[in-house]
């Protein structure tokens, strides 16, 4: 296991949750991420109560509380202690502590015991991972008939690679947006993987994001999105994130 790698990835996150400046720009584009977060939360939404789930890559604005509100019990882990200590002290705020433990941990080296969660889920974090360690580990922990749901950003589309090029200081040198081969090495592990596309022509709808018509533009834009990606399969690369289903775990090899 690289731990210099490791170690660039949690002093990069440390910064991050103790001051995002330099992703202050970017912020605007997350406007127009309505189709995907909405999915997420039709997934999550299927959680029953008393499930057990996992949360790899918390911090604030994390899916921990959205299941623990709805009776879910839940481990958050990240590898910052700095995203820990906001996840605990959001959860103190909200009278949660009792229904999510919160922990400093490595995703790709989970220390729980074989089908431990009914879900595990997160948000831009499997890009932040060796797959080849992070993959079997989510199988291990994952119960038959478990889930694995995840947002990532995606990394075929020349215009949004230029822009990440761009700024560097954003990003970690070590992170890698999902590409085709990623989610063939997912069916190494588990028999479903099922990736929905989304955000090439709705990102058109960010300069409007402040106007009244930005939601009727944004609805309209994500239609055409929905269109373009059934009809023509090959402008799936053109998304700039999708949502991730992993079920039906493989044996261990």
């Amino acid at each position: 296991m690289d731990r210099t790698r490791l170690q660039r990835e949690q002093e990069f996150h440390d910064e991050r949750f103790t001051d995002d400046g330099e992703r202050a720009a970017a912020k605007k584009y997350y406007a127009v991420t309505r189709a995907s977060s909405m999915r997420m939360d039709q997934i999550l939404e299927m959680v029953p109560a008393g499930a057990r789930a996992l949360e790899l890559g918390c911090g604030l604005h994390n899916h921990a509380v959205q299941l623990a509100q709805r009776g879910v019990d839940v481990v958050a882990v990240d590898i910052s202690p700095v995203a820990a200590l906001q996840m605990r002290q959001q959860c103190e705020s909200l009278d949660l502590p009792g229904r999510v433990s919160v922990e400093v941990m490595n995703a790709e080296e989970l220390a729980f015991e074989d089908q431990a969660f009914d879900l595990v889920v997160g948000t831009g974090i499997l890009h932040h991972l060796d797959l080849d360690r992070a993959y079997p580990e989510l199988a291990r922990v994952l119960r038959s008939g478990g889930k694995g749901a995840f947002i990532e950003p995606l990394g075929r589309n020349p215009l949004i690679n230029l822009y990440r090029r761009m700024t560097p200081r954003m990003r970690t040198p070590d992170e890698h947006p999902l590409v085709e081969s990623d989610f063939d090495d997912a069916r190494r592990w588990f028999d479903e993987v099922e990736v929905d596309y989304y955000h090439t022509l709705s990102l058109a709808a960010v300069p409007l994001r402040r106007l009244k018509a930005f939601d009727v533009a944004l609805k309209r834009l994500e239609e055409a999105d929905a269109w373009m990606y059934e009809r023509i399969p090959r402008s799936r690369a053109l998304a700039w994130s999708c949502v991730v289903e992993l079920s039906g775990t493989k044996p261990a090899r």
